[in-house]
């Protein structure tokens, strides 16, 4: 890396895991005491998300939120949080029914 990239490496250093997670507890709101995390390095082969991440991302499943997780047969929720930037890049379905 040269120089500039140090810097801003030092000034904005990336987003770390257990960082990725409270964002994503964050987005759940009501759901955040009680929801089961599962936080991923790299997007699981199962997922089916068309389109790209404009920054490599954390790619954490949660519960949809809503109630019936238990009832209803669907796909996965996933939040995709970006590791330089923090933010919420996706928030949805996993694709990954079937």
């Amino acid at each position: 890396m040269n120089w500039l990239e140090h810097l801003r490496v030092f000034l904005f250093p990336p987003v770390r895991r257990h960082a990725a997670l409270d964002i994503a507890r964050q987005s759940l709101l009501h759901a955040a005491g009680a929801a089961s995390l599962v936080c991923h390095g790299r997007m699981p082969g199962n997922f089916r998300i068309y389109g790209t991440m404009p920054e490599p991302c954390w790619w954490i499943v949660a519960p949809w939120g809503d109630g019936k997780d238990g009832l209803t047969i669907r796909s996965s929720r996933v939040i995709a949080v970006g590791r330089q930037t923090g933010k919420v890049h996706y928030d949805g379905s996993a694709g990954d029914e079937g």
